[in-house]
């Protein structure tokens, strides 16, 4: 009997551990998306070749950089953001929260191929959300999976599974928010600001 209690035991420690750090209720509360309201979005790397798309979120007195990448070539899109990321931050001490955000990234990627369905016929795609949020009193990345109903535009986020969670510095993640729409909506200047102007937190520099 005691072996039993002990292996069931070993069984439910294994799954935790292989499920990561619950996201703490102070953080989890910031990604309720309830109150979402998208101020813009783009499909990525373009219009054209679409492998997922970046939205600009306000979530109460919060601002959202939200990414949500649906392709079948996963790790290949990790692979570039991971050369943006350590060419954006080549000194310390962002440079280590890039290193630990990408290496987290390329972990999840894994994760999410090893789930793929075996059946040829299903949705071979891999879906990882990822969430960079700004809050008064919290700055964090989230990454994860998402569910998506159908296929029109825009994407409808059916359901989203948090599998990662860091904090960066406040500096970082602020500054990597602003990188990431620069990039994504290929504006810059005069015309980021006026793209960020709905966000009271990544306003000017």
């Amino acid at each position: 009997m005691r072996l039993s209690r002990l292996a069931a035991l070993l069984a439910c420690t294994a799954t935790a551990a292989a499920a990561g750090p619950a996201v703490p209720a102070r953080l989890a509360a910031r990604l309720d998306s309830a109150s979402d309201e998208v101020v813009a979005r783009v499909r990525v790397p373009s219009e054209q070749r679409p492998v997922g798309e970046v939205r600009l979120v306000r979530r109460g007195d919060a601002d959202v950089v939200q990414t949500l990448l649906y392709t079948k070539l996963l790790s290949r899109v990790v692979g570039e953001i991971r050369k943006k990321e350590l060419a954006n931050w080549p000194a310390p001490p962002a440079r280590a929260d890039a290193t630990r955000y990408v290496e987290a990234l390329a972990a999840t990627q894994e994760r999410l191929w090893k789930q793929l369905p075996t059946d040829p016929k299903a949705d071979r795609r891999q879906k990882l959300w990822i969430e960079f949020v700004l809050a008064p009193d919290a700055a964090f990345v989230a990454i994860g999976r998402f569910e998506m109903a159908g296929s029109g535009e825009p994407v409808r986020v059916v359901e989203r599974e948090p599998l990662v969670w860091l904090e960066p510095t406040r500096g970082y993640v602020r500054a990597n928010m602003r990188l990431i729409a620069a990039d994504s909506f290929h504006v810059a200047g005069a015309d980021l600001d006026a793209l960020l102007a709905p966000l009271v937190l990544l306003r000017g520099e």
